[in-house]
């Protein structure tokens, strides 16, 4: 990353550690991260040095975990960037590759990325919403990912609900935030979409269609965050904020938000 300010202090992994700590990111349940390099600043070693700082601040018991997702897998008529020439369409779909949970690159960053290829970390296997994790609890939340409804019940996302994980967004915003994926999945009047992508049937290529929670494009996850956080006047919200290097950042538990989103969805909706 180029050096952009002079005015500021690298960032290293000592300094990511005690912003962790301070922030309140300890052994505990799972954490999920969802982050920007950018917003953390220079950091001395890159990402591999954030990750790091992430694994020492949940520790050799605690279970990390971030969205890995490949928009690039699915049907490229749905790509936002790069935007296909209607002319290329046939030809880029007859030679999409198939996902492939070990070589797929993740489309959310180089963080995830980095942590991706980490040693010990698992992924699941969704064709365009998978999710990486590396700690004992790893196998458990990659082990099943249901093609439909892929944020919600019995999908990984869901899994970390129901083992209370916490949440880091780390110099991102609540448009970031699987999690209210998860909320709106589990509301009546939720958002839905279909997903098209290749899979592998046997030793056949072929194309699935299944249903989805829609994508939000910033309409009403911004709001809802933002209420999320205002409700702190109330004991509702059990968020944290602050720096971590140059990122402002917030901790929360992941079942807190979800539960404030489901009343917020179904009065929005």
């Amino acid at each position: 990353m180029p050096i952009k300010t002079l005015d500021r202090a690298p960032v290293t992994e000592t300094s990511l550690r005690r912003d962790l700590a301070a922030l309140g990111v300890e052994p505990g349940p799972p954490l999920i991260v969802h982050s920007s390099l950018s917003a953390i600043g220079w950091v001395v070693g890159g990402a591999p040095t954030v990750v790091r700082a992430l694994l020492a601040a949940v520790g050799d018991e605690g279970t990390l975990a971030m969205p890995a997702a490949t928009p690039q897998c699915a049907d490229p008529a749905t790509w936002s960037e790069p935007r296909i020439p209607d002319r290329w369409l046939e030809q880029v779909r007859d030679n999409l590759p198939v996902f492939d949970p070990r070589t797929t690159p993740t489309g959310l960053g180089v963080i995830p990325e980095t942590f991706r290829n980490w040693p010990g970390v698992l992924r699941s296997d969704h064709p365009v919403e998978s999710v990486c994790a590396r700690g004992p609890l790893a196998d458990e939340i990659t082990r099943e990912h249901p093609l439909e409804f892929s944020e919600g019940p019995g999908a990984p996302f869901g899994k970390l609900l129901d083992l209370d994980s916490r949440i880091l967004l780390l110099g991102v915003g609540f448009n970031r935030c699987t999690a209210l994926h998860t909320a709106e999945t589990l509301v009546d009047k939720r958002r839905t979409m279909t997903e098209t992508f290749p899979i592998w049937d046997g030793d056949q290529r072929v194309w699935v269609t299944v249903q989805n929670v829609a994508n939000d494009r910033n309409r009403l996850f911004p709001l809802i965050g933002e209420r999320y956080l205002t409700a702190y006047t109330s004991e509702r919200s059990r968020a944290e904020q602050g720096p971590v290097g140059n990122a402002q950042s917030i901790l929360f538990p992941m079942r807190n938000l979800v539960s404030f989103a489901q009343e917020q969805f179904e009065a929005l909706l």
